[in-house]
């Protein structure tokens, strides 16, 4: 209703306004076929400022009548004597008529554009939202609320495929179906909002496309990585397995073959059995924890025990230890702590071997321990070669070892520490390296009860 009042004021306006520009004219003198142009231009102006041909006709039929009325002779009457005046007002009519349609039909291309340049820029503030979105959930729920906002609609947005009608909207990626958008409301949708919301699936299918192709290859990374790591370990157990074995088998044929072998030679030779043995248990025990740890089944027995057994049984399992300079340095009072007692003879055990590897002969290997306020802290220290700044940051990972040390004094397939790792941590501790200048450091906690050690 204010609408169909705005326009007639325009039409009363314009109409009197032209009317005026025609007799001011008149009067001076100018010629009734360019006084016919202000009625065109007032005829233009009501088509421009109103909607639809209605105005735009009407205008057109009055101007004829005020025309004819006032400058064709006779004046002031509707009658038309001379046929070139009525040829002048029928194509004046024609005329006006024309341009009311083409001034509608602007209109209705005015209006297009802006619709489709406000649906560009929501899918463009979308495809915005969408761009540094990861996460199939955020997606999801970053397109919910694009449509809730853009056209007031309660909508459910999912992965799951559902069939298509008035009320389900699929989500289409690059050529399958990946989800649907259910409309809520009871209320028809109109042409518009139908078209934001087919729109918006396309720019959620891109996304989510997006999305899942970027997951896809990241599981086949995952994939050829363990495969990778798989046949990496597989090629280290087999070889550190072959190792101690060939030692075992070549020692036992040797006592087998051999009559006249001295008491030493049998010694030497079940030593060398023993050793092997030894290093075979050592791998094994160490496949076996990295199997539990990664699959989770890693369980603490705590009881409490004293560091100096600790210590001192895990010295015993290192008969190699034999040849070093082993310095203990621990509390005069005993020690408690509340662990699981064979895991951390494991800890001390890899560590050691790790001390051992790239130590030599006579080199000093220095176990000191340090009560804490509430922890204890284990610290073991070599003379050997140190840490490779290119292994420091990641020595605590799985196959990590050393390419700079020769093969025959690299026994292990770099899982030790790794172990000594999650153990520690299983404890509630924390364990790190250090590489200094005369030799490898490594340190590791283990919270203490302060009542066991007063």
């Amino acid at each position: 209703m204010k609408e169909k009042l705005r326009y007639l004021v325009y039409f009363g306006i314009i109409i009197s306004i032209e009317l005026f520009c025609s007799l001011t004219l008149n009067s001076m003198g100018i010629r009734k076929e360019n006084i016919l142009m202000v009625f065109i231009v007032g005829v233009l102006l009501i088509s421009t400022f109103t909607k639809g041909y209605f105005y735009g006709l009407l205008a057109s039929i009055v101007s004829v009548l005020c025309f004819n009325f006032l400058y064709i002779d006779p004046n002031y009457d509707f009658h038309i004597s001379d046929p070139n005046d009525f040829m002048l007002i029928l194509f004046f009519l024609m005329t006006s008529v024309i341009a009311c349609s083409l001034t509608d039909r602007f209109q209705k291309q005015i209006i297009i554009s802006k619709k489709n340049e406000g649906i560009s820029k929501q899918l463009y503030s979308l495809s915005e939202r969408l761009l540094n979105v990861s996460g199939i959930e955020y997606i999801l729920l970053k397109g919910k609320q694009y449509i809730e906002e853009s056209i007031q609609i309660k909508t459910n947005i999912s992965l799951e495929i559902k069939e298509e009608n008035k009320n389900v909207i699929p989500i289409i990626g690059m050529n399958r179906v990946l989800g649907s958008i259910e409309i809520l409301s009871h209320q028809g949708l109109n042409e518009d909002q139908m078209i934001i919301i087919k729109a918006a699936a396309n720019q959620l299918g891109n996304a989510l496309e997006r999305e899942l192709t970027y997951l896809e290859q990241e599981k086949i990374k995952v994939a050829m990585e363990r495969e990778h790591m798989l046949n990496s370990m597989l090629r280290s157990i087999s070889h550190d397995l072959r190792t101690p074995l060939t030692g075992i088998v070549g020692a036992s044929q040797l006592m087998m073959n051999q009559d006249h072998l001295t008491n030493e030679d049998v010694y030497s030779l079940a030593k060398d059995i023993h050793d092997q043995a030894h290093w075979l248990t050592q791998i094994v025990e160490n496949i076996l924890n990295m199997s539990k740890i990664e699959s989770g089944n890693l369980v603490l027995h705590k009881n409490l025990e004293v560091v100096d057994d600790l210590i001192y049984e895990a010295i015993q399992h290192l008969p190699e230890l034999e040849k070093r300079n082993v310095v203990v340095d621990v509390p005069q009072d005993l020690l408690f702590i509340n662990v699981d007692g064979k895991l951390m003879v494991q800890v001390f055990i890899n560590i050691l071997n790790n001390a051992i590897k790239y130590t030599k002969e006579k080199d000093q290997i220095t176990i000191h321990v340090k009560k804490l306020e509430d922890e204890v802290q284990f610290m073991i220290k070599d003379t050997g070669s140190g840490i490779s700044k290119n292994i420091l940051d990641h020595i605590f990972e799985e196959f990590v070892t050393d390419t700079n040390v020769s093969n025959d004094s690299q026994k292990g397939i770099g899982l030790g520490l790794a172990i000594c790792k999650a153990i520690i941590q299983a404890h509630g501790g924390k364990i790190w390296a250090k590489d200094e200048k005369d030799g490898a450091c490594f340190i590791f906690t283990i919270p203490s009860d302060k009542e066991l050690n007063v």
